[in-house]
């Protein structure tokens, strides 16, 4: 953190403190509110930042279960149950691609050098 910001922080925390660790008796339940009090600020910002970086996970998640839909004509009813970066060796050149597997397939998709392709597998 900038000088700034700590300073910000512990003016936050003088304004709103003081009063409330005016009523506690030692010096140690002081240091134990405010402990807690510190502990529940970091706890709630890596909810929001983790919140964050699920909503973005399953943004990508659900526009690969769109592509795999598109790709292989596959019916809204098909759920995508996960989706990996992977290579597929085909003659003596790897394809680069993406291996779909919904609920009843297994399905792969490649685009190498201006060639596509697509392969599928039923359960």
């Amino acid at each position: 953190s900038s000088r700034k910001e700590i300073t910000e922080h512990w003016d936050w925390l003088e304004s709103k403190l003081l009063q409330t660790i005016s009523i506690f008796d030692n010096d140690e339940d002081v240091t134990t509110f405010v402990k807690g009090k510190i502990s529940g600020i970091i706890a709630e910002e890596n909810r929001l930042k983790q919140g964050e970086e699920q909503e973005e996970d399953c943004g990508k998640f659900r526009e690969a279960e769109l592509k795999m839909r598109r790709l292989f004509g596959m019916p809204e009813e098909e759920k995508l149950v996960n989706y990996y970066s992977c290579s597929f060796w085909k003659g003596r050149v790897p394809r680069q691609g993406w291996l779909y597997l919904s609920v009843n397939h297994l399905c792969f998709y490649s685009f190498l050098l201006g060639k596509e392709g697509t392969a599928g597998q039923s359960q």
